[in-house]
């Protein structure tokens, strides 16, 4: 129990599993996400994940503060390895919640039910959003008085409508997924027993296209966000020429022309 880690093809499948507590994220779990996203970064047959959840009616209720909080602030003493690993690499917590990235295959997050606090942030760091038509999301923090500081000051923000961003961060209440997806945070809203496999059919369209060109995609965006547009447009070329002369591009070409599904490589 906590995140069970499987591959399905070319994709990979990260599923939140601990329903004594409702997929909260201890060390545990945490521990065990950073170990899948560094086994996705590091396995050249995996091109996309999906995350997902177990639990019939809830994502994620966010960190859990009783365990996770008193580790970071030194409170009281690590009493498992995970906690260990908590205490020795506290920025671990931040990779393993999507909030540091620097590899580019893209992370699909397939949400239902309640998606709180650090389980919703864990999404914003996500690349492709799927929801389902019960999915509730909430960052609940400044009604405890605390800041978030997972990522979504920031990420919100560059990611939904300013006044959106801010009605979410300083409200706290719950916002239904259609709400989102009016606000593009969502790539699209599904009934609740068609999300998994409506997330595995993104998966697979992705699979379908070249892989150095969809982390091409991923790695321009990602390190052009904060130049200007000359930097930016000079950042496109420098990631895409290369891909332009890959065997993949060739390959598309041809397959194109001879009327057939391209094989990709990644080569």
């Amino acid at each position: 129990m906590g995140i069970e880690f499987s591959k399905q093809g070319h994709i990979a499948l990260v599923a939140l599993n601990r329903p004594e507590a409702k997929n909260a994220l201890d060390a545990g779990m945490l521990h065990g996400l950073l170990d899948a996203w560094d086994a996705i970064a590091a396995d050249d047959e995996i091109r996309v994940a999906v995350l997902y959840s177990k639990l019939p009616d809830i994502f994620c209720a966010g960190m859990d503060l009783n365990t996770v909080i008193p580790i970071l602030t030194a409170a009281r003493a690590p009493e498992n390895d995970d906690e260990a690993w908590l205490a020795n690499e506290p920025g671990g917590s931040f990779r393993a919640m999507l909030r540091q990235r620097e590899w580019d295959k893209p992370v699909i997050a397939a949400v239902h039910g309640l998606c709180l606090t650090g389980g919703f942030e864990m999404v914003m760091g996500t690349d492709l959003r799927v929801a389902s038509e019960d999915a509730l999301f909430q960052m609940r923090e400044a009604t405890y008085g605390i800041m978030p500081v997972g990522g979504s000051n920031v990420f919100l923000p560059r990611q939904i409508p300013l006044a959106a961003a801010k009605e979410i961060l300083v409200l706290g209440e719950n916002v239904p997924a259609q709400r989102l997806y009016e606000w593009g945070f969502l790539n699209s809203v599904v009934a609740k027993e068609n999300l998994l496999d409506e997330a595995m059919r993104i998966a697979q369209r992705i699979c379908d296209n070249g892989p150095l060109a969809v982390q091409g995609v991923l790695r321009c965006i990602r390190e052009s966000a904060e130049m200007d547009v000359d930097e930016a447009m000079a950042k496109e070329m420098e990631i895409g020429m290369p891909i332009f002369a890959s065997a993949d591009a060739r390959e598309g070409v041809r397959a194109f022309k001879e009327k057939r599904k391209a094989q990709f490589k990644g080569e």
